[in-house]
Protein backbone atom coordinates (compact mmCIF):
# COMPACT_ATOMS: atom_id res chain seq x y z
CA UNK A 1 0.00 0.00 0.00
CA UNK A 2 1.38 3.42 -0.96
CA UNK A 3 1.83 6.35 1.38
CA UNK A 4 -1.02 8.14 -0.46
CA UNK A 5 -3.34 5.18 0.10
CA UNK A 6 -2.46 5.16 3.79
CA UNK A 7 -3.18 8.87 4.10
CA UNK A 8 -6.57 8.47 2.37
CA UNK A 9 -7.45 5.48 4.55
CA UNK A 10 -6.51 7.33 7.74
CA UNK A 11 -8.58 10.34 6.69
CA UNK A 12 -11.56 8.09 6.00
CA UNK A 13 -11.22 6.37 9.36
CA UNK A 14 -11.03 9.70 11.10
CA UNK A 15 -13.91 11.25 9.18
CA UNK A 16 -16.80 10.46 11.57
CA UNK A 17 -15.13 12.00 14.59
CA UNK A 18 -13.76 14.87 12.54
CA UNK A 19 -17.18 15.56 11.05
CA UNK A 20 -18.80 15.48 14.47
CA UNK A 21 -16.21 17.91 15.79
CA UNK A 22 -16.69 20.26 12.84
CA UNK A 23 -20.46 20.30 13.22
CA UNK A 24 -20.35 20.91 16.97
CA UNK A 25 -17.90 23.75 16.46
CA UNK A 26 -20.04 25.21 13.65
CA UNK A 27 -23.13 25.19 15.86
CA UNK A 28 -21.20 26.86 18.67
CA UNK A 29 -19.89 29.52 16.32
CA UNK A 30 -23.42 30.22 15.04
CA UNK A 31 -24.63 30.72 18.60
CA UNK A 32 -21.84 33.27 19.05
CA UNK A 33 -22.82 35.02 15.83
CA UNK A 34 -19.56 34.03 14.15
CA UNK A 35 -21.20 32.99 10.89
CA UNK A 36 -18.20 33.17 8.58
CA UNK A 37 -16.17 30.91 10.87
CA UNK A 38 -19.11 28.51 11.09
CA UNK A 39 -19.38 28.46 7.28
CA UNK A 40 -15.70 27.56 7.01
CA UNK A 41 -16.26 24.56 9.30
CA UNK A 42 -19.30 23.41 7.34
CA UNK A 43 -17.41 23.69 4.06
CA UNK A 44 -14.64 21.56 5.51
CA UNK A 45 -17.24 18.95 6.46
CA UNK A 46 -18.60 19.01 2.90
CA UNK A 47 -15.09 18.50 1.54
CA UNK A 48 -14.69 15.43 3.76
CA UNK A 49 -18.13 14.01 2.99
CA UNK A 50 -19.48 15.63 -0.20
CA UNK A 51 -22.26 13.07 -0.64
CA UNK A 52 -24.15 13.86 2.57
CA UNK A 53 -26.86 16.52 2.01
CA UNK A 54 -27.21 17.46 5.68
CA UNK A 55 -24.04 19.57 5.53
CA UNK A 56 -25.35 21.53 2.56
CA UNK A 57 -28.64 22.03 4.42
CA UNK A 58 -26.77 23.35 7.45
CA UNK A 59 -24.76 25.64 5.18
CA UNK A 60 -28.00 26.95 3.63
CA UNK A 61 -29.44 27.60 7.09
CA UNK A 62 -26.42 29.68 8.10
CA UNK A 63 -26.57 31.70 4.89
CA UNK A 64 -30.28 32.30 5.48
CA UNK A 65 -29.52 33.49 9.00
CA UNK A 66 -27.25 36.10 7.39
CA UNK A 67 -29.93 36.89 4.80
CA UNK A 68 -27.47 35.83 2.08
CA UNK A 69 -30.13 34.27 -0.10
CA UNK A 70 -27.99 33.74 -3.19
CA UNK A 71 -25.50 31.39 -1.51
CA UNK A 72 -28.35 29.84 0.50
CA UNK A 73 -30.14 28.91 -2.72
CA UNK A 74 -27.00 27.31 -4.15
CA UNK A 75 -26.55 25.27 -0.97
CA UNK A 76 -30.18 24.16 -1.08
CA UNK A 77 -29.81 23.18 -4.72
CA UNK A 78 -26.81 21.03 -3.79
CA UNK A 79 -28.81 19.35 -1.01
CA UNK A 80 -31.75 18.65 -3.30
CA UNK A 81 -29.46 17.19 -5.96
CA UNK A 82 -27.99 14.85 -3.34
CA UNK A 83 -31.39 13.85 -1.94
CA UNK A 84 -34.31 14.46 -4.34
CA UNK A 85 -36.67 12.88 -1.80
CA UNK A 86 -36.13 15.67 0.75
CA UNK A 87 -39.43 17.50 0.35
CA UNK A 88 -38.71 20.02 3.13
CA UNK A 89 -35.57 21.34 1.44
CA UNK A 90 -37.31 21.33 -1.94
CA UNK A 91 -40.08 23.50 -0.51
CA UNK A 92 -37.59 25.89 1.08
CA UNK A 93 -35.73 26.13 -2.23
CA UNK A 94 -38.90 26.87 -4.20
CA UNK A 95 -39.99 29.57 -1.76
CA UNK A 96 -36.53 31.14 -1.80
CA UNK A 97 -36.44 31.22 -5.61
CA UNK A 98 -39.85 32.88 -5.66
CA UNK A 99 -38.85 35.34 -2.94
CA UNK A 100 -35.76 36.35 -4.92
CA UNK A 101 -37.70 36.76 -8.16
CA UNK A 102 -35.74 33.97 -9.85
CA UNK A 103 -38.82 32.82 -11.73
CA UNK A 104 -37.11 30.89 -14.51
CA UNK A 105 -35.29 28.78 -11.93
CA UNK A 106 -38.50 28.35 -9.93
CA UNK A 107 -40.22 27.03 -13.05
CA UNK A 108 -37.38 24.63 -13.87
CA UNK A 109 -37.17 23.38 -10.28
CA UNK A 110 -40.96 22.98 -9.97
CA UNK A 111 -41.17 21.02 -13.21
CA UNK A 112 -38.29 18.80 -12.11
CA UNK A 113 -40.09 18.02 -8.85
CA UNK A 114 -43.41 17.44 -10.62
CA UNK A 115 -41.76 15.02 -13.04
CA UNK A 116 -41.17 12.64 -10.14
CA UNK A 117 -43.94 13.82 -7.79
CA UNK A 118 -46.88 14.87 -10.00
CA UNK A 119 -49.21 15.37 -7.02
CA UNK A 120 -46.91 17.81 -5.22
CA UNK A 121 -49.31 20.71 -4.64
CA UNK A 122 -46.71 23.21 -3.46
CA UNK A 123 -44.46 22.70 -6.50
CA UNK A 124 -47.48 23.15 -8.77
CA UNK A 125 -48.61 26.22 -6.82
CA UNK A 126 -45.14 27.81 -7.05
CA UNK A 127 -45.09 27.00 -10.76
CA UNK A 128 -48.37 28.85 -11.28
CA UNK A 129 -47.17 31.87 -9.29
CA UNK A 130 -43.94 32.02 -11.27
CA UNK A 131 -45.88 31.93 -14.55
CA UNK A 132 -48.14 34.71 -13.28
CA UNK A 133 -45.17 36.86 -12.31
CA UNK A 134 -43.84 36.46 -15.84
CA UNK A 135 -47.21 37.48 -17.29
CA UNK A 136 -47.82 34.01 -18.75
CA UNK A 137 -51.50 33.98 -17.83
CA UNK A 138 -52.54 31.01 -19.94
CA UNK A 139 -49.79 28.84 -18.45
CA UNK A 140 -50.69 30.01 -14.94
CA UNK A 141 -54.36 29.23 -15.57
CA UNK A 142 -53.49 25.74 -16.85
CA UNK A 143 -51.53 25.04 -13.66
CA UNK A 144 -54.37 26.41 -11.51
CA UNK A 145 -56.87 24.13 -13.24
CA UNK A 146 -54.53 21.22 -12.46
CA UNK A 147 -54.49 22.29 -8.81
CA UNK A 148 -58.29 22.36 -8.79
CA UNK A 149 -58.34 18.85 -10.29
CA UNK A 150 -56.00 17.61 -7.55
CA UNK A 151 -57.73 19.49 -4.70
CA UNK A 152 -61.22 20.46 -5.86
CA UNK A 153 -62.45 21.54 -2.42
CA UNK A 154 -59.62 24.04 -1.83
CA UNK A 155 -61.25 27.47 -2.12
CA UNK A 156 -57.90 29.24 -2.60
CA UNK A 157 -57.36 27.50 -5.95
CA UNK A 158 -60.74 28.69 -7.24
CA UNK A 159 -59.92 32.20 -6.02
CA UNK A 160 -56.61 32.13 -7.92
CA UNK A 161 -58.45 30.96 -11.02
CA UNK A 162 -60.89 33.86 -10.66
CA UNK A 163 -58.04 36.39 -10.41
CA UNK A 164 -56.38 34.97 -13.52
CA UNK A 165 -59.63 35.01 -15.49
CA UNK A 166 -60.24 38.60 -14.43
CA UNK A 167 -56.77 39.57 -15.62
CA UNK A 168 -57.51 37.88 -18.95
CA UNK A 169 -60.69 39.96 -19.25
CA UNK A 170 -63.01 36.95 -18.92
CA UNK A 171 -65.31 38.71 -16.48
CA UNK A 172 -68.27 36.31 -16.45
CA UNK A 173 -66.06 33.27 -15.80
CA UNK A 174 -64.13 35.21 -13.18
CA UNK A 175 -67.37 36.06 -11.38
CA UNK A 176 -68.38 32.37 -11.37
CA UNK A 177 -65.04 31.39 -9.85
CA UNK A 178 -65.16 34.12 -7.19
CA UNK A 179 -68.70 33.11 -6.22
CA UNK A 180 -67.66 29.47 -5.97
CA UNK A 181 -64.66 30.34 -3.79
CA UNK A 182 -66.90 32.38 -1.49
CA UNK A 183 -69.46 29.57 -1.31
CA UNK A 184 -66.73 27.09 -0.38
CA UNK A 185 -65.13 29.37 2.24
CA UNK A 186 -67.70 31.94 3.47
CA UNK A 187 -65.60 33.18 6.39
CA UNK A 188 -62.07 34.50 6.78
CA UNK A 189 -59.64 36.60 4.81
CA UNK A 190 -60.20 34.83 1.49
CA UNK A 191 -63.96 35.33 1.83
CA UNK A 192 -63.46 39.07 2.45
CA UNK A 193 -61.23 39.33 -0.63
CA UNK A 194 -63.78 37.39 -2.70
CA UNK A 195 -66.63 39.67 -1.60
CA UNK A 196 -64.57 42.73 -2.50
CA UNK A 197 -63.74 41.29 -5.93
CA UNK A 198 -67.39 40.33 -6.56
CA UNK A 199 -68.57 43.85 -5.65
CA UNK A 200 -65.96 45.34 -8.00
CA UNK A 201 -67.03 43.07 -10.87
CA UNK A 202 -70.69 43.90 -10.24
CA UNK A 203 -69.90 47.62 -10.36
CA UNK A 204 -67.84 47.22 -13.54
CA UNK A 205 -70.55 45.23 -15.30
CA UNK A 206 -73.39 47.48 -14.14
CA UNK A 207 -71.68 50.46 -15.77
CA UNK A 208 -71.45 48.53 -19.02
CA UNK A 209 -75.06 47.35 -18.77
CA UNK A 210 -76.42 50.86 -18.17
CA UNK A 211 -74.43 52.17 -21.12
CA UNK A 212 -76.09 49.51 -23.28
CA UNK A 213 -79.49 50.40 -21.85
CA UNK A 214 -79.04 53.93 -23.19
CA UNK A 215 -77.65 52.79 -26.54
CA UNK A 216 -79.73 49.72 -27.32
CA UNK A 217 -83.51 49.86 -26.98
CA UNK A 218 -83.92 46.15 -27.74
CA UNK A 219 -81.54 45.18 -24.94
CA UNK A 220 -83.32 47.60 -22.59
CA UNK A 221 -86.67 45.98 -23.35
CA UNK A 222 -85.32 42.45 -22.93
CA UNK A 223 -83.69 43.44 -19.66
CA UNK A 224 -87.01 44.68 -18.26
CA UNK A 225 -88.86 41.54 -19.41
CA UNK A 226 -86.34 38.85 -18.40
CA UNK A 227 -83.30 40.20 -16.60
CA UNK A 228 -81.29 36.98 -16.29
CA UNK A 229 -81.79 35.91 -19.90
CA UNK A 230 -80.91 39.36 -21.24
CA UNK A 231 -77.74 39.46 -19.16
CA UNK A 232 -76.67 35.97 -20.16
CA UNK A 233 -77.32 36.74 -23.83
CA UNK A 234 -74.83 39.60 -23.66
CA UNK A 235 -72.28 37.61 -21.64
CA UNK A 236 -72.80 39.32 -18.29
CA UNK A 237 -72.77 37.52 -14.96
CA UNK A 238 -73.83 39.52 -11.93
CA UNK A 239 -74.00 38.28 -8.38
CA UNK A 240 -77.40 38.06 -6.70
CA UNK A 241 -76.68 41.42 -5.09
CA UNK A 242 -75.78 42.86 -8.48
CA UNK A 243 -78.99 41.59 -10.05
CA UNK A 244 -81.00 43.02 -7.14
CA UNK A 245 -79.33 46.42 -7.62
CA UNK A 246 -80.16 46.36 -11.33
CA UNK A 247 -83.80 45.47 -10.67
CA UNK A 248 -84.16 48.41 -8.30
CA UNK A 249 -83.37 50.81 -11.13
CA UNK A 250 -86.26 52.31 -13.09
CA UNK A 251 -84.97 51.50 -16.56
CA UNK A 252 -88.05 53.03 -18.20
CA UNK A 253 -86.93 56.49 -17.17
CA UNK A 254 -83.39 56.06 -18.46
CA UNK A 255 -82.71 58.47 -21.34
CA UNK A 256 -82.39 56.97 -24.78
CA UNK A 257 -79.63 57.84 -27.19
CA UNK A 258 -81.03 59.41 -30.38
CA UNK A 259 -78.92 56.89 -32.27
CA UNK A 260 -80.30 54.08 -30.10
CA UNK A 261 -80.41 50.74 -31.88
CA UNK A 262 -83.87 49.23 -32.38
CA UNK A 263 -82.56 46.03 -33.82
CA UNK A 264 -80.90 43.01 -32.32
Amino acid sequence: MTETDNTTQNRTKGSPSRLSSLMKRANSLVEQGLFDEAIANIKEAIAICPGDPKYSIQLANIYRAQNRMGPAIEAMKAAVDLDPRDSDTQQQLLRALLEMGRYDEAIITSNKILASHPKDLLARDILGIAYLQQGRLDSALKVTNELIHLAPTEAAHHFKKAVLLQQKGEIARAMSAFLLALEMEPEGGLADDAREAIAALDSYQLRQILTLVVEDAVFKTKLMLDTESALAERGFHLSNAGVATLRQLDLCNFPSDPQSRYYH
